[in-house]
């Protein structure tokens, strides 16, 4: 691949920019996972609700990819990561501020990161639209890297906890969220292109699976 011509094909600030918010979001999207033994110390779960807990994150991202993926086509990928993210920061700031002290408020907080996790639908296509057909493939692969936020989660979320505690493990998420949120204002754009509205072909599609 001729990379000097895959360079001036696109936007590659956009295609940078859509990497670290896919990568920061997917960081906190599981970060209640690795955090549970440390939020089951001061918070008595039983097994089964420790797994339900973990799961409603997963399950919460995968429900909203298809309506922040609609919004994306309807207004524009740019708003909609940034309203996305505003949300996870605030559900974050919550936690770290406030504290979770039952099982109900764990629920709340996993089903607002499930926003972290639909980054998905929209960092991917923003990426993608800046290019043409020839370089779909590299550009899907470079932006989708991004799912490594997931491992990175893993390792540090448990150190942050063991130092200064689960709670505000979540207060410095906020630092790399807030750090990706600004480079993201200033250097992504919106592909000049049409914007398709995919709500009609969802409603149908509901329809038919509610018949």
């Amino acid at each position: 691949m001729d990379f000097a011509a895959f360079r001036k094909a696109g936007h590659w600030p956009t295609l940078l920019a859509a990497f670290l918010y896919f990568d920061f979001s997917f960081l906190v999207w599981v970060t209640l996972g690795p955090l549970m033994i440390y939020i089951a110390r001061d918070i008595p779960l039983t097994v089964d609700e420790k797994f339900t807990l973990v799961a409603i994150p997963v399950l919460s991202g995968a429900l909203l990819r298809i309506p922040l993926g609609a919004i994306a086509d309807r207004v524009g990928s740019k708003p909609t990561a940034i309203v996305a993210q505003l949300v996870v920061m605030l559900a974050l700031a919550w936690a770290w501020l406030a504290g979770l002290h039952s099982p109900t408020e764990i629920g709340l907080l996993g089903a607002a990161l499930g926003v972290a996790g639909a980054s998905f639908a929209v960092a991917l296509p923003q990426a993608s639209r800046w290019y043409p057909p020839r370089y779909q493939g590299v550009v899907m692969g470079l932006a989708g890297a991004g799912n490594i936020g997931v491992v990175i989660d893993s390792m540090i979320a448990p150190w942050f906890a063991e130092r200064w505690g689960w709670q505000n493990a979540f207060g410095m998420l906020l630092v790399p969220l807030a750090l990706t949120l600004v480079t993201y204002i200033l250097i992504a754009k919106d592909a000049p292109i049409e914007v398709v509205s995919f709500l009609p072909l969802l409603a149908l599609v509901l329809t038919w699976a509610l018949r």
